[in-house]
Protein backbone atom coordinates (compact mmCIF):
# COMPACT_ATOMS: atom_id res chain seq x y z
CA UNK A 1 0.00 0.00 0.00
CA UNK A 2 1.12 3.48 -0.45
CA UNK A 3 0.47 4.43 3.04
CA UNK A 4 2.98 5.89 6.19
CA UNK A 5 3.55 9.13 8.05
CA UNK A 6 2.92 12.07 5.84
CA UNK A 7 3.29 14.71 8.07
CA UNK A 8 4.51 17.57 5.36
CA UNK A 9 1.12 17.21 4.22
CA UNK A 10 -0.37 20.48 6.60
CA UNK A 11 -3.64 21.68 5.98
CA UNK A 12 -2.70 24.41 3.04
CA UNK A 13 -1.24 21.86 1.02
CA UNK A 14 -4.64 20.45 0.86
CA UNK A 15 -5.64 23.28 -0.75
CA UNK A 16 -2.51 24.16 -3.14
CA UNK A 17 -3.88 24.53 -6.72
CA UNK A 18 -7.45 24.06 -5.78
CA UNK A 19 -8.81 27.16 -3.49
CA UNK A 20 -7.39 30.42 -5.30
CA UNK A 21 -9.26 32.86 -3.02
CA UNK A 22 -7.66 33.38 0.67
CA UNK A 23 -11.20 33.88 2.00
CA UNK A 24 -12.55 31.51 0.51
CA UNK A 25 -9.71 29.16 1.78
CA UNK A 26 -9.99 30.69 5.71
CA UNK A 27 -14.00 30.50 5.34
CA UNK A 28 -14.00 26.94 4.33
CA UNK A 29 -11.35 26.13 6.89
CA UNK A 30 -12.04 27.85 9.82
CA UNK A 31 -14.25 25.33 11.98
CA UNK A 32 -10.93 23.08 11.42
CA UNK A 33 -8.45 25.50 12.43
CA UNK A 34 -10.35 26.66 15.49
CA UNK A 35 -10.94 23.23 16.54
CA UNK A 36 -14.45 23.38 16.66
CA UNK A 37 -16.00 20.42 18.40
CA UNK A 38 -17.64 17.77 16.20
CA UNK A 39 -21.27 16.96 17.35
CA UNK A 40 -22.02 13.43 18.93
CA UNK A 41 -23.69 12.18 16.59
CA UNK A 42 -21.51 12.56 14.00
CA UNK A 43 -18.41 10.67 15.89
CA UNK A 44 -20.80 7.68 15.75
CA UNK A 45 -20.07 4.58 13.71
CA UNK A 46 -22.90 3.75 12.05
CA UNK A 47 -23.46 0.69 9.77
CA UNK A 48 -23.58 1.23 5.63
CA UNK A 49 -21.76 3.36 3.07
CA UNK A 50 -22.94 6.70 3.90
CA UNK A 51 -20.01 8.81 5.23
CA UNK A 52 -17.49 5.63 5.31
CA UNK A 53 -14.62 7.88 5.79
CA UNK A 54 -15.93 8.33 9.20
CA UNK A 55 -14.89 4.80 10.35
CA UNK A 56 -11.19 4.98 9.07
CA UNK A 57 -10.43 8.10 11.17
CA UNK A 58 -6.57 6.13 12.22
CA UNK A 59 -6.27 5.61 8.12
CA UNK A 60 -7.07 9.54 7.75
CA UNK A 61 -4.68 10.73 10.77
CA UNK A 62 -1.84 9.55 8.54
CA UNK A 63 -2.30 12.37 5.72
CA UNK A 64 -2.93 14.59 8.60
CA UNK A 65 -6.73 14.75 7.35
CA UNK A 66 -8.77 13.29 10.66
CA UNK A 67 -10.38 16.35 11.97
CA UNK A 68 -11.32 17.49 8.19
CA UNK A 69 -13.22 14.31 8.17
CA UNK A 70 -14.63 13.70 11.28
CA UNK A 71 -16.06 17.35 11.35
CA UNK A 72 -17.62 16.49 7.84
CA UNK A 73 -19.68 18.59 5.77
CA UNK A 74 -20.92 21.74 6.99
CA UNK A 75 -22.92 24.40 5.33
CA UNK A 76 -21.32 27.45 5.03
CA UNK A 77 -23.72 30.96 4.83
CA UNK A 78 -23.32 33.72 2.81
CA UNK A 79 -24.23 36.88 5.13
CA UNK A 80 -26.67 37.76 7.83
CA UNK A 81 -29.38 38.23 5.33
CA UNK A 82 -29.03 34.73 4.07
CA UNK A 83 -29.13 33.62 7.68
CA UNK A 84 -32.95 35.47 7.80
CA UNK A 85 -33.98 33.70 4.60
CA UNK A 86 -33.26 30.29 5.72
CA UNK A 87 -36.29 31.18 8.17
CA UNK A 88 -38.29 31.47 5.32
CA UNK A 89 -38.01 27.95 3.33
CA UNK A 90 -40.40 26.04 5.80
CA UNK A 91 -43.17 25.14 3.28
CA UNK A 92 -43.15 21.25 2.85
CA UNK A 93 -42.26 20.78 -0.58
CA UNK A 94 -43.57 17.43 -1.76
CA UNK A 95 -42.61 14.59 -4.14
CA UNK A 96 -44.10 14.93 -7.49
CA UNK A 97 -43.46 12.20 -9.93
CA UNK A 98 -45.58 9.36 -11.65
CA UNK A 99 -46.59 6.06 -10.28
CA UNK A 100 -43.26 4.10 -11.54
CA UNK A 101 -40.97 7.10 -10.31
CA UNK A 102 -42.90 6.99 -6.87
CA UNK A 103 -41.87 3.02 -6.51
CA UNK A 104 -38.53 3.96 -7.92
CA UNK A 105 -37.93 6.63 -5.34
CA UNK A 106 -39.61 4.28 -2.54
CA UNK A 107 -36.98 1.15 -3.29
CA UNK A 108 -34.13 4.01 -3.36
CA UNK A 109 -35.08 5.36 -0.52
CA UNK A 110 -35.26 2.46 1.65
CA UNK A 111 -31.73 0.93 0.52
CA UNK A 112 -30.41 4.68 1.24
CA UNK A 113 -32.28 4.31 4.51
CA UNK A 114 -30.29 1.03 5.20
CA UNK A 115 -26.98 2.44 3.94
CA UNK A 116 -26.82 5.91 6.22
CA UNK A 117 -26.82 8.05 3.89
CA UNK A 118 -30.00 9.52 4.60
CA UNK A 119 -32.06 9.24 7.93
CA UNK A 120 -35.01 10.20 9.52
CA UNK A 121 -36.06 13.61 10.90
CA UNK A 122 -38.83 14.80 13.12
CA UNK A 123 -40.23 17.65 11.46
CA UNK A 124 -39.90 19.87 14.12
CA UNK A 125 -36.23 19.36 13.09
CA UNK A 126 -36.61 20.64 9.80
CA UNK A 127 -35.10 24.21 8.89
CA UNK A 128 -35.31 24.40 4.95
CA UNK A 129 -36.91 21.88 2.76
CA UNK A 130 -35.64 20.78 -0.88
CA UNK A 131 -38.02 19.27 -3.05
CA UNK A 132 -36.44 15.92 -4.99
CA UNK A 133 -37.92 14.36 -7.99
CA UNK A 134 -36.55 11.18 -9.87
CA UNK A 135 -35.38 11.53 -13.65
CA UNK A 136 -34.18 8.41 -15.88
CA UNK A 137 -30.82 7.61 -16.93
CA UNK A 138 -30.49 6.24 -21.11
CA UNK A 139 -29.48 3.03 -19.97
CA UNK A 140 -33.21 3.10 -17.99
CA UNK A 141 -32.04 3.23 -14.28
CA UNK A 142 -33.24 5.80 -12.04
CA UNK A 143 -31.71 8.73 -10.55
CA UNK A 144 -32.86 10.69 -7.52
CA UNK A 145 -32.38 14.38 -7.14
CA UNK A 146 -32.33 16.90 -4.69
CA UNK A 147 -33.09 20.04 -6.37
CA UNK A 148 -30.95 22.70 -4.43
CA UNK A 149 -30.76 25.60 -6.38
CA UNK A 150 -32.50 27.81 -3.41
CA UNK A 151 -30.14 26.34 -0.79
CA UNK A 152 -27.33 27.13 -2.97
CA UNK A 153 -28.54 30.80 -3.47
CA UNK A 154 -27.80 31.53 0.61
CA UNK A 155 -24.74 29.78 0.50
CA UNK A 156 -21.46 31.00 0.44
CA UNK A 157 -19.40 31.61 -2.94
CA UNK A 158 -15.70 30.06 -2.95
CA UNK A 159 -13.54 30.56 -6.17
CA UNK A 160 -12.47 26.76 -6.52
CA UNK A 161 -10.66 25.17 -9.12
CA UNK A 162 -10.87 21.76 -9.93
CA UNK A 163 -9.45 18.96 -12.07
CA UNK A 164 -11.12 18.98 -15.50
CA UNK A 165 -10.95 16.41 -18.63
CA UNK A 166 -8.61 18.65 -19.81
CA UNK A 167 -6.19 18.52 -17.02
CA UNK A 168 -6.56 14.53 -17.92
CA UNK A 169 -6.19 14.50 -21.47
CA UNK A 170 -2.82 16.73 -21.03
CA UNK A 171 -1.10 13.93 -18.80
CA UNK A 172 -1.51 11.30 -21.67
CA UNK A 173 1.47 10.79 -23.32
CA UNK A 174 2.43 8.91 -26.65
CA UNK A 175 2.63 5.25 -26.24
CA UNK A 176 0.52 5.59 -22.95
CA UNK A 177 -1.95 2.51 -21.02
CA UNK A 178 -4.34 3.56 -19.16
CA UNK A 179 -6.72 1.93 -16.44
CA UNK A 180 -9.49 3.98 -14.77
CA UNK A 181 -11.26 4.02 -11.45
CA UNK A 182 -14.68 4.70 -10.30
CA UNK A 183 -15.59 5.50 -6.95
CA UNK A 184 -19.01 4.30 -6.05
CA UNK A 185 -21.58 7.37 -5.02
CA UNK A 186 -18.26 9.58 -4.40
CA UNK A 187 -19.62 12.20 -2.53
CA UNK A 188 -21.60 10.13 0.25
CA UNK A 189 -18.71 9.24 1.19
CA UNK A 190 -18.13 11.92 4.09
CA UNK A 191 -20.47 12.78 6.80
CA UNK A 192 -22.92 16.07 6.99
CA UNK A 193 -22.26 17.60 10.06
CA UNK A 194 -25.39 17.39 12.37
CA UNK A 195 -25.98 21.05 12.87
CA UNK A 196 -26.36 21.27 8.96
CA UNK A 197 -28.76 17.89 8.57
CA UNK A 198 -32.36 19.99 9.05
CA UNK A 199 -31.18 22.21 6.15
CA UNK A 200 -30.59 18.90 4.03
CA UNK A 201 -34.14 17.61 4.63
CA UNK A 202 -37.31 16.27 2.01
CA UNK A 203 -40.04 14.78 2.17
CA UNK A 204 -42.05 11.64 0.19
CA UNK A 205 -44.98 9.73 0.79
CA UNK A 206 -45.84 11.86 4.13
CA UNK A 207 -42.94 11.04 5.66
CA UNK A 208 -39.67 13.35 6.59
CA UNK A 209 -35.91 12.50 6.30
CA UNK A 210 -32.27 14.37 5.49
CA UNK A 211 -29.22 13.58 4.54
CA UNK A 212 -26.45 12.18 7.27
CA UNK A 213 -24.02 11.83 4.25
CA UNK A 214 -23.13 14.70 1.74
CA UNK A 215 -25.46 14.82 -1.12
CA UNK A 216 -24.82 15.64 -4.83
CA UNK A 217 -26.00 19.69 -6.05
CA UNK A 218 -24.83 21.51 -2.93
CA UNK A 219 -22.21 23.87 -4.76
CA UNK A 220 -19.83 22.83 -1.82
CA UNK A 221 -19.86 19.34 -2.66
CA UNK A 222 -17.00 19.16 -5.18
CA UNK A 223 -15.56 21.33 -2.90
CA UNK A 224 -15.14 19.21 -0.10
CA UNK A 225 -14.79 15.90 -1.88
CA UNK A 226 -11.79 17.85 -3.56
CA UNK A 227 -10.41 18.12 -0.50
CA UNK A 228 -10.43 14.69 1.03
CA UNK A 229 -9.07 13.20 -2.51
CA UNK A 230 -6.30 15.63 -3.05
CA UNK A 231 -3.78 14.33 -0.45
CA UNK A 232 -4.48 10.78 -1.59
CA UNK A 233 -3.67 11.57 -4.98
CA UNK A 234 -0.57 13.31 -3.81
CA UNK A 235 0.76 10.21 -1.08
CA UNK A 236 0.05 8.21 -4.37
CA UNK A 237 2.24 10.36 -7.08
CA UNK A 238 4.80 10.57 -4.42
CA UNK A 239 5.27 7.20 -4.12
CA UNK A 240 4.56 5.86 -7.67
CA UNK A 241 6.59 8.90 -8.98
CA UNK A 242 3.28 8.69 -11.89
CA UNK A 243 0.90 11.20 -13.29
CA UNK A 244 -2.21 9.82 -11.86
CA UNK A 245 -5.33 12.53 -12.02
CA UNK A 246 -8.72 12.12 -11.12
CA UNK A 247 -12.01 14.45 -12.51
CA UNK A 248 -14.61 14.13 -10.15
CA UNK A 249 -14.84 10.86 -8.72
CA UNK A 250 -13.30 9.06 -11.79
CA UNK A 251 -9.45 8.36 -11.14
CA UNK A 252 -7.32 7.90 -14.43
CA UNK A 253 -3.95 6.26 -13.92
CA UNK A 254 -1.48 6.37 -17.27
CA UNK A 255 1.84 4.71 -17.47
CA UNK A 256 3.78 3.22 -20.69
CA UNK A 257 4.30 -0.07 -19.17
CA UNK A 258 1.55 -2.26 -19.55
CA UNK A 259 2.54 -5.09 -16.81
CA UNK A 260 3.90 -2.28 -14.20
CA UNK A 261 0.68 -0.63 -14.49
CA UNK A 262 -1.48 -3.66 -13.66
CA UNK A 263 0.76 -3.85 -10.27
CA UNK A 264 -0.18 0.16 -9.59
CA UNK A 265 -3.58 -0.05 -10.49
CA UNK A 266 -4.01 -2.55 -8.06
CA UNK A 267 -1.76 -1.22 -5.27
CA UNK A 268 -3.97 2.02 -6.25
CA UNK A 269 -7.39 0.35 -5.45
CA UNK A 270 -6.40 -1.63 -2.20
CA UNK A 271 -5.05 2.47 -1.16
CA UNK A 272 -8.35 4.00 -1.96
CA UNK A 273 -10.05 1.16 -0.10
CA UNK A 274 -7.69 1.74 3.41
CA UNK A 275 -9.20 5.32 3.27
CA UNK A 276 -12.89 3.95 2.93
CA UNK A 277 -13.84 4.42 -0.40
CA UNK A 278 -15.93 1.79 -2.22
CA UNK A 279 -15.02 1.15 -5.90
CA UNK A 280 -18.06 0.44 -8.83
CA UNK A 281 -16.24 -2.53 -10.02
CA UNK A 282 -18.37 -2.58 -13.25
CA UNK A 283 -17.23 0.61 -13.99
CA UNK A 284 -13.71 0.48 -13.41
CA UNK A 285 -10.92 0.01 -16.38
CA UNK A 286 -8.63 -1.73 -14.49
CA UNK A 287 -7.33 -3.97 -17.25
CA UNK A 288 -4.58 -1.44 -19.02
CA UNK A 289 -5.88 -0.54 -22.36
CA UNK A 290 -4.80 2.64 -25.41
CA UNK A 291 -8.50 3.66 -25.84
CA UNK A 292 -9.55 6.60 -23.47
CA UNK A 293 -13.48 7.56 -23.59
CA UNK A 294 -14.08 11.12 -21.77
CA UNK A 295 -17.54 11.09 -20.69
CA UNK A 296 -19.86 14.06 -19.34
CA UNK A 297 -20.48 13.60 -15.58
CA UNK A 298 -23.98 11.67 -15.19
Amino acid sequence: LFLGSCTGLVAFGVFCGLIYSNWGYIRLFSLLLLGCETDKKNREILDGDGGQTARYLEQWETINMKDFIKQGFTLQWKDDLSINNRQRQLKIKKFRGTEEAAREYKVMLEEELKENIVIPIGKEQIKWYNPTFMIKKANGKWRKIPDTKTLNKQIADFHFKNHDSNEVKQTIRLGDWGTSLDLSSAFRHLIVQTESQPYLAFEFQNNYYTYRAMPFGIKHSPIYFATAMEPIMQLIRMKTENRITNYVDDIFFPHQSKEQLKTMTQKVIETLIYFGFIMITEKNEAEPNQTVIFLTQD
